[in-house]
């Protein structure tokens, strides 16, 4: 005990500006020291019952000599809440948690990231406490500069939802938080595109909606909605965003919203929005005139990918296939692992085949070849799609040349072959 006395008034005389770190008098730092000396040690042994009363003291007596009072405080808080039996003991250990999370605050800072842990512990040890625990997510989400916590929005996501469940909530209220914690994740993956994780929790984020945002759903209540706010360009962005997402593009409360969107506030994602409109409607050309000149406006790159394949898709439909190959490369510059790219691509070969050869059975046939392997290639960088490509590579070798036909015009199979047309491309030759 002599030794601990003299170690802290020595911490006192030799740094009176830091004396507030172990206390705010020479007894309380001969407390903070001594008990600060007993928990650790418990707390490397992992005796946390042991290093609880020690714990409690230096909170008491020097709450701001280290962070790792509230760090370690954390685990052994929640290690005391797991092994009591008694409730009241229980209640008393989970009240002290939810206030190490507001000393943290108070003496190191970061109120967004501490807001949503404590929200976190709220809804693992205090389940009822609905409305307190969306508040702080809330906090944790508006507030939070530094990435720090990708589960945050759908933690919050599933606050909202089980308040609906409990009529506490409306469905209104999910589609917000949904669009909250997306818009969240879309800052954090601008920031740190490499992050895999962040795709991860969107994905979560979409699975956890499934439930409250299919069609049936989405378009009775955007239906009500749309009378009010068919001139609010915000509500428009949104709704028509969230129909886009979960497939309701066929709808006809998506069609009257996207009308009024693109002559409120035309932008490129309202033009892209209305070309998928008229493609769903089988009018190409004026989905082509639409998106044509709008792709490379669109800022993400996946909203390039799948504008420049409606477009492809649209080139395809009208026989314009130079243009459409065009766009196939296009998505392919962004993402070579698109297969859809390859299939429509292989598309257009098949479909203009007979016109890029004149003097032969062979030459008229030549591009199904290079059909296949396109169709190949697909399945080779997208496996999801093979069962798609293999039916288009058996329904189109079925048009290569006879065997008969490679003898007579004096071709040899597996021999190479240039195919010079409105594409260019090599391939081997083949027989049916």
């Amino acid at each position: 005990m002599k030794r601990l006395v003299f170690i802290a008034v020595s911490v006192l005389m030799a740094a009176p500006l830091s004396a507030q770190k172990y206390g705010a008098t020479p007894e309380d730092s001969i407390e903070c020291i001594k008990n600060l000396s007993i928990y650790q040690e418990f707390y490397k042994q992992k005796a946390y019952a042991d290093a609880y009363p020690a714990w409690k003291e230096v909170l008491h007596y020097c709450p701001n000599t280290s962070k790792n009072t509230y760090i370690r405080g954390n685990v052994i808080l929640k290690q005391m809440i797991a092994r009591t039996q008694d409730a009241e003991a229980k209640k008393q250990y989970i009240a002290e948690l939810m206030q190490l999370w507001d000393l943290r605050i108070q003496y190191y800072g970061e109120p967004a990231y501490c807001a949503g842990q404590k929200a976190s512990d709220m809804r693992t040890y205090m389940p009822d406490a609905i409305d307190e625990a969306k508040t702080l997510f809330l906090t944790a989400m508006e507030d939070q500069k530094e990435v720090r916590n990708y589960a945050i929005p759908f933690l919050y996501l599933r606050t909202v939802i089980d308040a609906f469940k409990a009529s506490q909530a409306t469905k209104d209220d999910i589609l917000e938080a949904y669009e909250k914690g997306t818009a969240l994740l879309d800052v954090y993956q601008a920031a740190k595109p490499e992050d895999t994780k962040i795709g991860e929790a969107m994905a979560g984020l979409d699975a956890l909606l499934e439930p409250y945002a299919t069609c049936t759903e989405l378009v009775p209540l955007y239906e009500k909605k749309f009378a009010d706010n068919n001139a609010n360009a915000d509500f428009l962005k949104k709704a028509t965003a969230m129909l886009d997402k979960r497939g309701c593009t066929d709808s006809d409360i998506f069609f009257k919203m996207t009308e009024a969107l693109h002559a409120i506030e035309p932008t490129p994602q309202s033009a892209y929005l209305m070309a998928k409109m008229c493609y769903a409607k089988k009018d190409y050309q004026v989905a082509i005139d639409y998106i044509k000149d709008q792709v490379e406006a669109l800022e993400k790159d996946n909203e390039k990918v799948n504008a420049y394949m409606l477009l492809a898709d649209s080139y395809l439909n009208t026989n314009q296939y130079t243009l459409g190959r065009a766009a196939c490369m296009k998505v392919l510059e962004i993402k070579p692992e698109e297969g859809r790219a390859y299939l429509v691509l292989g598309n257009m070969y098949a479909a203009g085949a007979k016109a890029c050869g004149t003097e032969s059975q062979v030459s008229q046939r030549a591009a199904y070849w290079v059909a296949v392997d396109t169709y190949i290639k697909a399945k080779q960088v997208d496996p999801s799609i093979a069962e798609t490509a293999d039916k288009l590579i058996a329904a189109y070798r079925a048009h290569f040349p006879s065997g008969d036909d490679l003898f007579t015009f004096g071709y040899k199979e597996g021999e190479s072959y240039t195919v010079d047309c409105w594409f260019r491309a090599t391939t081997t030759i083949r027989a049916r």
